[in-house]
């Protein structure tokens, strides 16, 4: 029979097999995941988000409706996001229709509101800010249009916005 050295407290051959087998793959796996740390370790990463992507997602949570107080009901539709590559802005654009309720008497009002805006990223704390926001807004009442236009400096606070 060949002589096998045995560690302390193993009590036969096959103990020592299971211990080795256990420092083997602890000892991979801390190679593996040290490695893997080492390799993506200050590496910039590109996320793209196409056009059609954003499109699908806004059909598919769009239009919202929302009762307040039983007296109004606002209702949200026709959502475009546009990304503008040549000024490096995103555009936002939205319907609005609210449905007041008094006196038994339904008052329809419907706008449109456009924020184009801006877009940066902070690093140190991975969160994405919008900037520089410019707000056109036209409000149909009846058959009379309202347009309001806001330019960054009456939006800003800070000149930092975060972003949804």
């Amino acid at each position: 029979m060949p002589r096998v050295l045995m560690l302390p407290g193993a009590t036969s051959v096959a103990d020592l097999r299971m211990k080795r087998s256990i420092i083997f793959t602890a000892s991979a796996l801390v190679l593996v995941l040290t490695g893997t740390l080492l390799y993506f370790h200050g590496r910039r990463y590109d996320v793209i988000i196409t056009q059609n992507e954003i499109d699908e997602a806004l059909r598919a949570r769009f239009p919202i409706s929302k009762n307040h107080l039983r007296i109004f009901q606002i209702t949200y539709s026709n959502p475009h996001v546009t990304l503008l590559p040549e000024s490096n802005r995103i555009e936002v654009g939205l319907d609005a229709d609210l449905d007041i309720k008094l006196r038994d008497q339904p008052e329809r009002l419907s706008g449109t509101a456009i924020v184009t805006t801006g877009l940066f990223y902070r690093s140190e704390t991975h969160q994405f800010f919008l900037s520089e926001i410019s707000f056109l807004a036209c409000l149909r009442i009846e058959t009379i249009d309202f347009i309001l236009g806001l330019s960054s400096y009456a939006l800003s606070y800070a000149g930092i916005f975060p972003a949804i």
